[in-house]
């Protein structure tokens, strides 16, 4: 008898059935990563879940613990094959054909030969070349959020589509997310696409969120729908929880959404294309990697990349790049304004670099190339450990890349449970990282976490906000120096604090009192509703 002669609620490990009506309102109220570290909590690390999915008509396990994550990412990866469910496809309509959806199996393009061709830029020591344009475009950009007073002053034309609007009516302050958005937009030139990117920024921020909205309805459409589908007859489900599911049976976006979701992926290629054009124009004239990626033949076959395969990438980094990164920042900039102290110490940290000093009257030089051949920025990431560790614990708490997916290839057993070839493992770094076994108050915010002594003690896969093994984010290293550059930049020259709403009285306000957010994983972790802030400037001594 093999693994798919066994009768499937035969098999120990999760929740029966039956006892899925208690987390159908949990699905529709509250995110799919709240209701993973239920799963967790009441059925262990390795969990069957039932059918509350089309795309778990086959065997799909949650699999969280940090023995079992290295089994499928580390020592075992050819066992597991790219995941496809609905999510993922969707997903994939933007990513196809770029390194952060090719894999081995992949039709569409060699994973290992794209990775050769792109990988130097994506090299820790490279980016710390571009440090210092990291700190001078934060900067650039903050003044953009802040007025002499402190208070912001940065408007929005009427033109301009709500979802890119930094300024925020109502509040004395702006919208984190769409702040941090062009932001780390911005960034992006300036570590791969180049400074034309700004030109592309309305519309590619507007279709990035469009899509997320979009993609996150089609996911509750296929719930609810496959769920009122396929409960058995005798679970009579309430009318409360009836009527908000409704008994539609399409899981299918209707057309006008659709020919939404169309619109804005071509805006996406829009941009995409018209950046590429400029580089086929004149590639040598671009000091960027998509410039040198034109250009740069496969050492193994000496082909470079197309221009369409190109657009590609493109396409794919402004997602995996772009949204990944503003997630990161939104957290970490939340959870500093709730922490001045925090703030403090970055910013005694952050002024104790060359490139971050306040002005003292003497000569300033802003050169950071050292003697000993250390590239530019290097030296000063070195400086700044209180600030890295804070940028670890942020995306700790929140990852940035909260689920993923493995399909089994092979019949295997994780975690005592056997998993036929075709079941779907799910990995979350959020409920690893929540994990009371491996970490002391989970939800509690505190970098001492990631001190050189604790990670030592620690399980290595019991953090693994960006993936770990063969597939693990070509990007996280962009993400770290900038984030960790963009943290110092901002705490140097600013307080964090929250927004005073106009109808609050300023004596009943407190700037560093954080409003409870919940969470929003559609396509990656954010927070599910805006977060005002103020950026006020701080004392130059």
């Amino acid at each position: 008898m093999g693994i798919r002669d066994i009768d499937p609620s035969l098999l120990p490990g999760g929740p029966s059935l039956g006892t899925i009506v208690e987390l159908v309102p949990r699905l529709v109220s509250e995110d799919p990563l709240v209701v993973g570290r239920y799963l967790q909590d009441q059925y262990g690390h390795t969990v069957r879940i039932p059918p509350i999915h089309p795309a778990l008509d086959d065997d799909v396990f949650l699999v969280t613990h940090p023995d079992d994550v290295r089994y499928a990412l580390q020592t075992h990866p050819r066992n597991f094959g790219a995941l496809d469910v609905p999510g993922s496809r969707d997903f994939g309509r933007v990513v196809r054909n770029s390194v952060v959806s090719l894999h081995e199996d992949s039709g569409e393009g060699s994973w290992a030969r794209r990775t050769r061709l792109l990988s130097p830029e994506f090299a820790e020591r490279t980016v710390a070349e571009t440090v210092p344009d990291i700190v001078e475009t934060t900067l650039a950009a903050m003044a953009e959020f802040e007025g002499p007073d402190g208070v912001t002053t940065a408007g929005n034309p009427r033109t301009v589509p709500d979802a890119v609007r930094v300024y925020a009516p109502g509040y004395d302050g702006v919208r984190l997310m769409p702040a941090m958005q062009r932001l780390t937009l911005r960034l992006l030139g300036e570590s791969l696409f180049g400074p034309d990117v700004r030109a592309h920024e309305t519309e590619i921020i507007e279709a990035v969120d469009g899509l997320r909205d979009l993609f996150k309805r089609r996911q509750l459409h296929l719930v609810t729908s496959h769920v009122t589908r396929h409960l058995p007859d005798e679970l009579h489900l309430p009318g409360w929880l009836q009527q908000p599911l409704g008994a539609d049976p399409s899981v299918e976006l209707t057309g006008r959404q659709e020919r939404q979701v169309e619109a804005y992926v071509e805006q996406l290629v829009g941009a995409a294309t018209a950046i590429v054009e400029r580089r086929r124009r004149t590639p040598r004239a671009y000091d960027d990697a998509l410039g040198t990626w034109l250009c740069r033949g496969d050492p193994v076959d000496g082909e470079a990349l197309d221009p369409a395969t190109l657009r590609q990438e493109v396409l794919g980094l402004l997602i995996a790049g772009h949204a990944t990164v503003t997630a990161g920042l939104t957290w970490s900039l939340y959870l500093l304004a709730a922490r001045p102290a925090v703030q403090q110490r970055i910013r005694e940290e952050a002024r104790g670099t060359d490139l971050l000093a306040p002005f003292s009257g003497a000569y300033c030089s802003v050169a950071l190339d050292e003697a000993d051949g250390t590239p530019p920025g290097t030296a000063f990431l070195d400086d700044l450990p209180y600030t890295e560790r804070v940028w670890k614990e942020a995306i700790r708490l929140y990852p940035p890349l909260p689920v993923f997916g493995r399909t089994v290839k092979a019949d295997v057993e994780v975690g005592g449970q056997p998993m036929a070839e075709g079941s779907h493992v799910l990995f979350s770094p959020y409920v690893t990282h929540h994990d009371p076994e491996f970490w002391d108050d989970p939800d509690e915010f505190d970098p001492s976490r990631f001190t050189p002594e604790a990670e030592a003690d620690r399980h290595e896969l019991a953090y693994f906000p960006f993936s770990k093994g063969r597939h693990a984010c070509l990007g996280e290293s962009i993400a770290s120096v900038e984030a960790r550059a963009v943290l110092a930049a901002i705490c140097a020259s600013y307080d964090i604090e929250f927004a005073r709403p106009h109808h609050v009285d300023p004596e009943d306000f407190d700037p560093h009192d954080a409003p409870d957010m919940k969470l929003d994983s559609a396509i990656n972790l954010q927070p599910d509703r805006d977060i005002h802030v103020r950026f006020r400037p701080v004392d130059a001594a």
